[in-house]
């Protein structure tokens, strides 16, 4: 008979154990080192799957966050390193630990799980994709035709920059909460560029006047010059690497457009990159306009993971538009007994049927929830969820 319950903090270490025996294939540990928020002690939100005689066999990582979009705060959960000992498979261990952490994060008063997957575990329980992005792709050709402002000085970020990069962070109108604190953990962590088996790198554009932009890269481990200070230096698998192209992403990125533009250009000359990629949220139609402009191939994705919204009135009322709450009258919805929801609008009413087509009317600016009725509607921003910020 298992024990389903919060895993606690003597207990962490059994949950790194157990994750990086999952996850780390090629015998490289870092489970532990690249999720801190999971895995350090502190007030203990993820939940766990434990034997008669107390071995833990599989655990669900979970993560309070907070999301600022506009002038609203989105209260939410994180799932994330969800993994179950190969003899312990087969036993739904893991739905019943996503019932747990819904439950756990209905009574903190969160609105949405944001999971890091989308298996059929979490589909089937309703979990769905969300929101918009665009990729852009920068090919070495079009950036070497890239004319250089002079305006800043490109550089590796130094711990002098913290705050600068910090407040840049708090700039875009849709982002997630980080304290000054958080984000030093959370670069140092460098988790996207370890799932991406590479090597994390950040630049920064500096002018005498402070800092206009910084950038996250994730980039290939060989050929990279050992005398730059940010380079990463666990070891990185590089088998048949310098036959294969060699291609870059960009984990974070904010500042002004043109600045985090020469930051891209700089990362494919200085890192011998044959592209480099970069996601760019819908809401960020500067920086978008800007890489059109100098030859980025710029395609639609969706955002990172899925979505399950667990509490519609904490959404709504978080978001500003619950009937009865809304900020502005002239937009608010109605959840209606069958748990379906109604949009009200000075151009009359319009039934929103199930999760699915509310997530896809709040979250992705070109849903097909209303077009049939072609109305307005101000969709809510989310920042890109496979970034900096990565559970």
């Amino acid at each position: 008979m298992m024990n389903i319950r919060r895993v606690h903090n003597e207990e962490l270490p059994f949950a790194v154990e157990l994750a990086e025996q999952v996850f780390c294939e090629t015998g490289e540990r870092y489970m532990g080192h690249c999720f801190p928020t999971l895995f350090r002690p502190g007030i203990s939100h993820s939940y766990g799957a434990f034997t008669e005689e107390g071995q833990l066999v599989s655990f669900m990582g979970l993560v309070p966050v907070q999301i600022t979009s506009g002038q609203q705060i989105l209260s939410a959960f994180s799932i994330g390193a969800v993994c179950t000992h190969p003899e312990y498979r087969g036993q739904r261990l893991a739905g019943q630990l996503l019932e747990q952490c819904k439950q756990h994060a209905i009574a903190a008063g969160a609105a949405v799980l944001f999971i890091s997957g989308d298996r059929s575990l979490y589909t089937r329980a309703g979990s769905q994709f969300f929101g918009h992005i665009h990729q852009a792709t920068i090919s070495a050709d079009i950036s070497s035709q890239w004319q250089s402002s002079h305006l800043w000085d490109i550089r590796p970020l130094e711990s002098q920059d913290i705050f600068a990069v910090h407040a840049l962070l708090q700039l875009p109108s849709a982002h997630v909460n980080m304290s000054l604190s958080e984000m030093q953990l959370m670069i140092h962590a460098e988790a996207m560029a370890h799932v991406n088996r590479q090597q994390q790198h950040i630049l920064v554009a500096a002018t005498p006047n402070g800092i206009a932009a910084f950038a996250i890269f994730s980039i290939p481990a060989n050929l990279v010059n050992a005398a730059d200070s940010t380079a990463t230096s666990h070891p990185t698998d590089t088998t048949n690497a310098i036959n294969e192209p060699r291609r870059g992403s960009v984990i974070e990125w904010a500042g002004r457009p043109d600045a985090v533009r020469e930051l891209w250009g700089e990362a494919i000359r200085r890192f011998q990159l044959d592209s480099l990629s970069a996601t760019i949220p819908w809401q960020e139609q500067p920086m978008l306009t800007t890489a059109q402009e100098a030859g980025a191939t710029v395609s639609a994705i969706r955002n990172g993971g899925t979505m399950m919204i667990i509490n519609s009135g904490a959404l709504l009322s978080q978001t500003g538009l619950l009937h009865g709450l809304a900020k502005d009258e002239n937009i608010q919805i109605t959840i209606n007994e069958d748990n379906s929801y109604t949009l009200q609008t000075p151009q009359g009413n319009y039934p929103i049927p199930n999760d699915q087509d509310l997530c896809s009317l709040l979250f992705n600016p070109y849903t097909e929830a209303l077009s049939q009725h072609n109305l307005p509607f101000p969709t809510i921003a989310l920042p890109y969820m496979y970034g900096l910020y990565f559970i």
